[in-house]
């Protein structure tokens, strides 16, 4: 595959939740910089972490899709700035280093927020990732930024009611389930 197509694939595999084309597309010691804001199971290397990626996100947005706008390659890198798309259907988990987890209540809202994605590839496969993403951009568009009144009350009753602590909880589960689920592929 060409270094283009394994970015597509790439976000094929993310959109879909697709172990195969993960698999196709990964590399066993893949290592994915952005998992320090991700549930634990999301910094394995390799399709695992992917995967487990890949199913925290699913368990938050519906419709999740990545459109690429375009795509640079040179060597052993690739940078592509892509749109990524979806609708917050569920609660949205984020971990901060050295924090406690954060949950966000479902909006129902859609957002549409650009992303540069960089990529290293070793042995025709990603084998690093790095990305500067709209996160502002996005918790705007889902109605959790600026936190007004609004945003404020559907915080407080999501922590009151202990829906926050279940969906960190379940947050943490699903990326393990999609880790686990992972095709496991020796180290080249």
């Amino acid at each position: 595959m060409s270094t283009e197509e394994i970015v597509s694939t790439l976000f094929a595999a993310l959109e879909n939740d697709d172990a195969a084309l993960a698999a196709a597309s990964v590399h066993p010691a893949h290592v994915n910089y952005m998992a320090a804001d991700e549930p634990p199971a999301c910094t394995q290397p390799g399709v695992p972490g992917f995967m487990a990626t890949s199913a925290w996100l699913h368990s938050a947005f519906a419709q999740l899709r990545f459109e690429l706008i375009e795509m640079a390659a040179a060597g052993d890198r690739a940078i592509a700035h892509v749109w990524m798309r979806g609708r917050q259907a569920a609660p949205f988990v984020i971990f901060p280093p050295d924090g406690r987890p954060v949950a966000f209540p479902p909006t129902g809202r859609e957002f549409a927020v650009r992303h540069c994605h960089v990529f290293r590839f070793r042995d025709g496969l990603a084998s690093e990732h790095i990305a500067v993403r709209d996160d502002l951009g996005m918790m705007t568009q889902l109605g959790h930024l600026p936190p007004g009144p609004a945003a404020l009350a559907r915080m407080a009753r999501f922590q009151l009611s202990g829906q926050a602590r279940r969906a960190v909880a379940s947050a943490i589960k699903i990326a393990e389930r999609g880790a686990a689920a992972a095709p496991q592929t020796a180290v080249r």
